[in-house]
Formats: C-alpha cells, sequence, structure tokens
C-alpha cells in the first residue's frame, strides 16, 4: 500500500510540474542563458528506480535545457560512500553533485575534498537566506558553504498517547505529561511500566542504532566541547573520548533504564530503526527517540491513530538540551568551476531545493503533503534551511491546508526549534558509523549484564575506536 501511495504521489507531481512547465521556461530568476559547461548529476535516479521517479528526473533535465541550453546535464547515479569518495575527488573522478549523509561535510570540507558554492548562491540572491544551523554543518571556519541540505530531520521523541492516557499521565487539556528532563523521562517510564505492563520506553540497541542515540544522549550529560566524544588536537591528530566523567555518567543512565527503573522494550539488543516505530505504533512501547521526518512510521505505516500520537522535545540532560539535526545534503566535486556552480545551483533551483517559488514548485509540494493526508500520516509544518519568509509561508500555508492533527501535540517540538531552548547540533565528524558501532556494543553490554563495569567497556570501546581512527586518518 506504501508504494502504490509513493508512485501515485510521484505521478500526480510530475503531471503537475508538466503542465507549469511554460511558466518554468519563462522564469525571471535566470543568472546566465548562455552559460556554457557539463554537470554530472550523481543524484539521478538508478536504473531499478520507479518509472515515476525517473520521469520526474527527465522532466528536470527538460526544464533545464529550456532555461540554459548550453548546460549539458550527464546522468550518473552514484552511491556515496565516506570511502569510495575520497579516492574519486583526490582523483578527479568524483560527479559534480552527490548526496552525503550530515556526518561527513566537516570531514570533507577540512580535507578539501568538496567544492565551494558560496559565491554562486551569492548570484542567485540566497546567500543571506541560508539557516544559521545550515550554515555551521555546511561551511568552513570562514563561512564558505560547500554544501545545501536535500533533507533534514531533528531528534524529539514520539509519543503513544494512548498509553500516556492508560498510565495516567495526562494534563486537564487533554495533553501528555511528557518528560522534560531525562530523569522525568525514566521516572515517567516507570510509571508506565507500572500502570499498563508496556516498555516506557523503546531503544532500539541493534547495528548502530544504539550509539547513534547514545550521542545525543551524552551531548546533554556534557559530551560536549572539551568532553566531546572526539576532537582534533593541536596537533591535527583526531581523538576518541569515551570515557570522560561525562561519558561515563551517560553510560550509567542507559545502564539504569534497564536496571533501576526497568522501562526499556525486552528486544533491545536485536530492534532496529523499523521495530522501534513498531513497537511505539502497535502499542508495546509509550516512547521513542525520533526524529520528525518519520512521524508517518509509527502513524500510516503501523496504524497509530494520528490523534493518539505525539512528537515533543528531546528531553534535556544535566549540561542542557541538544537535539541532532541530521539528514542528507547535496555537496559538489572540489574541481567545479566558477560556472559548474551556478549549473548545479540553477539545476537545484529546478529541483525545489532553493527558496524560489513558481508553479511547478506549488504543485510538488500540494501533491506531496495531499498524499501525506491521504495515508493517514500527519501533516506537519517542515524545518525550513532557508528564512525567506515568502517562501516559508507559502509553504506554510500548503501545510495548513492539508493540515489532519492537533497541533497542540506537536507545538513545543518546533517551538523548541524557534525560541532557542533546544541547540542542534550535527552528528560526530569523523567516521561516526563506526562511533555509533562501537558504542553500540558497550550498550549492548550493559543492557544485558546487570554488574558490567560501564567504564571498563568504554575503555575498550576507546581503544578500539582510536585504533581505527588511527588506521583511517590519523596516520595520512
Amino acid at each position: 500500500m506504501k508504494k502504490l501511495s509513493t508512485a501515485l504521489c510521484m505521478l500526480l507531481a510530475l503531471s503537475l510540474i508538466l503542465a507549469a512547465c511554460p511558466a518554468a521556461a519563462q522564469d525571471v530568476g535566470l543568472i546566465d542563458a548562455g552559460l556554457t559547461c557539463t554537470i554530472t548529476l550523481g543524484n539521478w535516479p538508478s536504473d531499478t528506480a520507479p518509472d515515476a521517479e525517473k520521469a520526474l528526473f527527465e522532466n528536470y533535465r527538460a526544464i533545464m535545457a529550456v532555461q540554459y541550453p548550453n548546460v549539458t546535464l550527464v546522468p550518473d547515479y552514484y552511491s556515496y560512500t565516506l570511502s569510495n569518495y575520497v579516492p574519486m575527488a583526490k582523483g578527479g573522478t568524483a560527479p559534480s553533485i552527490f548526496q552525503p549523509p550530515f556526518t561527513d561535510p566537516q570531514l570533507l570540507i577540512s580535507q578539501h575534498l568538496v567544492g565551494d558554492v558560496t559565491d554562486a548562491l551569492e548570484q542567485f540572491g540566497v546567500l543571506d537566506k541560508f539557516s544559521p544551523a545550515y550554515v555551521e554543518m555546511l561551511a568552513d571556519e570562514n563561512g564558505r558553504i560547500y554544501g545545501l541540505p536535500r533533507d533534514g530531520y531533528v531528534l524529539g521523541m514520539h509519543i503513544n498517547i494512548e498509553l500516556f492516557r492508560e498510565a495516567g499521565l495526562m494534563t486537564e487539556d487533554g495533553l501528555p505529561m511528557y518528560p522534560k528532563t531525562l530523569q522525568e523521562l525514566a521516572e515517567y517510564g516507570q510509571i508506565i511500566r507500572e500502570k499498563t505492563g508496556k516498555a516506557g520506553l523503546v531503544f532500539p540497541a541493534s547495528e548502530a542504532y544504539g550509539g547513534w542515540l547514545f550521542t545525543n544522549i551524552a551531548w546533554n550529560f556534557g559530551c560536549v566541547g572539551e568532553n566531546a566524544l572526539e576532537y582534533q588536537d593541536e596537533d591535527g591528530r583526531w581523538v576518541c573520548n569515551f570515557t570522560s566523567p561525562q561519558c561515563i555518567a551517560a553510560m550509567e543512565y542507559i545502564r539504569d533504564l534497564r536496571w533501576k527503573y526497568d522501562i526499556l522494550n525486552a528486544d533491545a539488543t536485536t530492534t532496529d530503526w523499523a521495530g522501534a516505530h513498531s513497537l511505539l505504533g502497535t502499542g508495546e512501547a509509550a516512547m521513542n527517540f525520533a526524529a520528525d521526518d518519520s512521524v508517518d512510521q509509527p502513524t500510516a505505516n503501523k496504524g497509530l491513530p494520528v490523534e493518539d500520537f505525539a512528537l515533543v522535545p528531546f528531553p534535556a540532560g544535566e549540561a542542557g538540551r541538544y537535539a541532532l539535526a541530521g539528514g542528507t545534503c547535496y555537496m559538489f566535486s572540489p574541481d567545479i568551476t566558477p560556472d559548474q556552480a551556478i549549473a548545479l545551483m540553477a539545476y537545484l533551483k529546478v529541483l525545489g531545493k532553493l527558496p524560489f517559488l513558481d508553479e511547478s514548485i506549488i504543485a510538488g509540494m500540494r501533491a506531496d503533503y495531499a498524499a501525506k493526508r491521504d495515508r493517514g500520516a500527519p501533516v506537519l509544518p517542515a524545518i525550513s534551511a532557508w528564512t525567506d519568509a515568502d517562501y516559508n509561508a507559502a509553504k506554510q500555508a500548503i501545510v495548513e491546508e492539508f493540515s489532519n492533527v492537533d497541533m497542540r501535540l506537536y507545538s513545543d517540538f518546533f517551538g523548541s526549534l524557534d525560541d532557542g531552548s533546544i541547540t542542534l547540533k550535527s552528528e560526530e565528524p569523523v567516521f561516526a558509523q563506526q562511533l555509533y558501532r562501537e558504542l553500540t556494543a558497550v550498550i549492548q553490554r550493559v543492557i544485558t549484564r546487570e554488574g558490567a563495569d560501564v567504564t571498563k567497556a568504554l575503555q575498550k570501546a576507546q581503544d578500539s575506536f582510536q585504533e581505527y581512527l588511527d588506521d583511517e586518518i590519523n596516520d595520512y
């Protein structure tokens, strides 16, 4: 059913965009219609992608051909990994545009493996509209921009309101009394376990998932700045720092969730991302650390009615409240020319990734939100990468047109992004996936062995990850 809805959505968007194509051809935002260059599109759909998706990208190419007839687009599907990209970038064979996760931009920038598009953004008049939160992730120390967000998320917490209702954790206004702090999370989870018999918190501790979520908890215990989980010393060497008092305290908290408060799902060591959403959606767990981009998982995919679902801010720790801002971005080959940079921004404009509005962009937005509503997913405000008031207002108007939720169940989450009560933080800067795996192994140990020595387990993981850093990056 999900595949059918997605295909229909894409076909609807395609038909609307094709209808608006003449308007796109008359775009007054053209920089230089005589621009001449070739760009290689590593974000092109694969041969096995749905036909509707491939047709959509062919239409993007058709619009570009009208607006910039001398720009040659070379489709080149490329599945990015850090290990395969580095030799391509150094050897001059990287595609002009590619899509890394937000774990990698700062490393790629620091190693001069990506191209600067600051001047091209300025020529399009959008440089000063770039959200400061994304500038921090995608810029160097001088503020030069090397990427744009493709999609993003902010980590918060999903709530199954029905279990909160059964546990008596509701306000007089009919809203869940969700935990504002990590300590309250443990205490509320304990109440839910006692009153309902269900897990207070589902924690996916398989593969790299546990370590991924743990980093956000660790930041809120103070694993930032000089106490960061990994940092670069004055000689430029990357150092692992899992044995700080702050990291030890955060891991002891995870241990307590299992052995002191007993609020975790029983199968945590084999639960993955999809499994966590399933447990929350089917009423087997009351809370799940999850983001705004996955609200469809427990609802549309697992049947939880939107009126029994809420998205709330990530709970604060002793050191404050941080939330992971992640996702996927667009970045560019280190050898792109100024003309290619302009052509790439023009291409992303056609894709609707710059803060411009035309009939085709509006049509695509409406089709997307209509599909969300029709399949029972919450229609929520988008976290914009841009500060352009008209662009954001147009998107918000479409959200409100198709809204299917009580926004009181989401207002604290979105409000925390606007009022400065939460600090957005990108993922750990180098080899984050390996870091997550090391920390997941520690989590698995401390939640399956009541007497496990937290410090000893973290020291072992630190030694292992430091060896990995030395082999992969410090020896170059």
